[in-house]
């Protein structure tokens, strides 16, 4: 048969028409008996509201689940030399379309390369998507964290952050770098940064960022020697976005302020002074005008609010609360400033916005502590616990149920004083008590490796002696290199953390040794 003939060919499935070869519209394939019911009832549930995938593929099995997918096991099912498997990510229906689009950009631009997992096809009926992917072999990472020698661990971090450099070069945040989602088969020696659901472009690149803290402290020198004249009450640390448009406010304000010249028409004058209306002034409840007239609910809660917290700044001034707030260095002259409660000062205050997606255990300091300014040094943190895990052998290294536990857990190990003055550099004022000196990070490494409950994982795996003697040789000589980059990898200010580029030029990855 020649080559045109095999075009043309058609499958017993598959009926001529006009248009060329079209699938005949086949039942569901039965599930295979030997999976769960769930699992079987899940597959089943998907030939139904996306057809499309019984006439394309057959669904072997559920490989993987998520927050907000489920990947499945599938292979072809009218070419049965072809021996290619596929991922079918088949997202939940109340998934937002930009964070779907988001997705699929980020698997069409930047996936395909540098170890970056890219799209066959995507198939949606209504609300119903199913990304499918190239199926990935790989191994689970808590089976070899414990296994691999020094010289497989420089090179998982070698394609880790060549993947990190990949995506970093679109300015794309990742934003849940985990063993999980970096896919490893030790057979092969080949890696996949996978799962791009939680990605979205960086409000703020890492060098503008380092610009931006550098403009900070040069202003702050600057302005030093007017702010000792003001109390330490009306002091302020400002953030990299608050620093860019201060200019901008004063440039505003003394417009604003100026009386109109002869040329300043009526029209700008009436919006010069809408501009300086911000907000009505909150209503007195005290006025009894004002109790019989109001109607609005809002703004009654309003009054309330404003007379609670006029009480109260009256209290703090009769007992003196408000002077050992200042005089202890403080930001604040509410009451629970370096206590543990929170006062109506505090809860009348708006909370403050920040991205704060990501796995717990691998959520970088700025984001647990709601740092505005965002770069993707998040994702390079997430690598450095990567990193600290395969040197010390523990996954997962940390393990907290909430953002504040995380931050005690890093404080911990990083120091008190240390994670304080990163928090200062963009904006936040952090209480610890009592003070954490910082841990060596070499001596730590070596002491969980070197523990029993590694020692028995070890002689447990399926590697051969000799392996063993070879890997347990490894860890014997490990160069400082090693943890140098650790502890660029995980410095705690993010305008200053290593960037995935600058790392793959380090010394323990030139070394080869």
């Amino acid at each position: 048969m020649s080559s045109t003939d095999d075009v043309h060919a058609c499958p017993e499935d598959y009926s001529l028409s006009d248009h060329g070869c079209t699938p005949k519209r086949k039942k569901s394939p039965p599930p295979l008996d030997s999976l769960p019911v769930d699992v079987q009832e899940e597959i089943g549930c998907m030939y139904e509201f996306l057809p499309e995938i019984a006439d394309h593929f057959v669904v072997l099995n559920k490989i993987g689940e998520g927050t907000f997918s489920s990947v499945f096991l599938a292979k072809l099912k009218h070419y049965s030399e072809v021996k290619q498997l596929f991922a079918l990510k088949h997202i939940i229906p109340t998934s937002h379309p930009s964070r779907i689009e988001g997705e699929l950009k980020c698997l069409q631009e930047i996936g395909g390369c540098d170890n970056v997992m890219g799209v066959e096809l995507c198939i949606r009926n209504k609300d119903h998507v199913v990304i499918v992917m190239p199926y990935f072999p790989h191994e689970k990472f808590q089976d070899y964290v414990q296994t691999l020698s020094v010289p497989e661990v420089r090179d998982y971090m070698r394609n880790l952050l060549l993947a990190l450099r990949r995506v970093h070069q679109f300015d794309i945040i990742h934003r849940d770098v985990k063993p999980s989602n970096f896919l490893y088969d030790q057979k092969t020696k080949q890696y996949a940064l996978v799962d791009f659901g939680l990605a979205h472009k960086a409000p703020i690149s890492q060098a503008e960022l380092a610009a931006s803290h550098r403009k900070v402290s040069q202003s702050t020198s600057i302005s030093s020697s007017r702010s000792n004249s003001l109390s330490p009450s009306k002091r302020k640390v400002l953030t990299p976005t608050q620093e860019i448009n201060l200019q901008n406010i004063q440039d505003f304000t003394q417009k604003i302020g100026q009386t109109p010249s002869p040329g300043f028409t009526k029209l700008e004058h009436s919006q010069t002074i809408k501009c300086r209306q911000f907000t009505p002034p909150t209503p007195d409840i005290a006025n009894k005008v004002f109790t019989k007239r109001v109607k609005s609910p809002r703004r009654m809660l309003l009054a309330k609010r404003a007379l609670m917290v006029k009480e109260r700044e009256t209290n703090l001034t009769r007992t003196g609360l408000s002077h050992q707030g200042q005089s202890s260095g403080g930001l604040s002259t509410c009451q629970c400033f370096g206590q543990p409660i929170v006062c109506t000062l505090c809860t009348a205050r708006s909370n403050q916005q920040a991205p704060r997606a990501g796995t717990p255990g691998f959520r970088s300091p700025e984001v647990l502590m709601k740092c505005p300014d965002q770069s993707t040094a998040v994702d390079i943190w997430s690598a450095g616990v990567i990193f600290l895990s395969l040197l010390s052998g523990r996954y997962p290294f940390f393990r907290a149920n909430d953002d504040l536990t995380a931050l005690a857990q890093i404080i911990s190990i990083m120091g008190s004083e240390e994670v304080v003055a990163s928090a200062s550099t963009y904006g936040k004022k952090l209480l610890c008590n009592p003070p954490t000196h910082a841990l060596n990070l070499k001596n730590l490494c070596n002491k969980l490796r070197t523990g029993p409950s590694c020692r028995q994982n070890r002689s447990s795996s399926k590697h051969n002696p000799q392996e063993e003697v070879k890997v347990l040789q490894s860890w014997a000589s490990v160069p400082d290199s090693v943890f140098d980059l650790l502890h660029k990898l995980l410095d705690l200010n993010p305008s200053s953390r290593i960037t995935a580029e600058e790392a793959l030029n380090h010394t323990f990855f030139s070394s080869g040794s």
